[in-house]
């Protein structure tokens, strides 16, 4: 099987690309690679998720400069905005997204909103930023659906729908 970002071959068991880092999900009908936040299989048109996500709703009235929101899933009110440029994430009240929880180091992460690209980059973090489960070492991709985690604490990122089949 190949994965849908770098085209490479991969284990059919595999739940993210060994190469690229992407997370994926395997359509159960035609068996074929998606992204992980991919809804129905492209070759089939199978559900590729259940309909029973959890769901956030952003606020009215969204900016357009607001590319979307990470929000804890345990508490869809807890979200933070990420706006046009680098989005600082940590404890200390110097970053543009504060959150005083003691698994977040002072200076954690940033989250690049530029040229309709969203990147998520750890800034040496004491416990790590993760993506979908997968520890970030370099800057990685970011799409809509995708769980970012600092140090255990797990938050959602929704995007706007106008930005979703933007983001390369």
């Amino acid at each position: 099987m190949h994965c849908p970002d770098c085209q490479r071959d991969i284990p059919s068991d595999s739940l993210f690309c060994c190469y690229c880092g992407e997370a994926l999900q395997r359509c159960p009908i035609c068996e074929l690679f998606f992204f992980s936040n991919a809804a129905f299989c492209g070759s089939c048109g199978g559900e590729l998720r259940s309909a029973e996500q959890p769901g956030f709703n952003p606020p009215h009235g969204v900016d357009d400069g607001v590319f979307g929101y990470l929000y804890d899933p345990d508490s869809p009110d807890t979200y933070y905005p990420l706006l046009e440029g680098d989005n600082t994430v940590g404890a200390g009240g110097n970053n543009d997204i504060i959150i005083e929880r003691p698994a977040i180091s002072w200076n954690h992460a940033i989250v690049i909103c530029r040229d309709e690209r969203l990147l998520l980059q750890d800034s040496a973090s004491t416990n790590g930023t993760f993506l979908n489960d997968t520890r970030i070492r370099v800057p990685r991709k970011l799409n809509h659906d995708d769980m970012v985690r600092f140090g255990n604490e797990e938050f959602l990122l929704w995007l706007q729908p106008s930005m979703r089949g933007t983001i390369t």
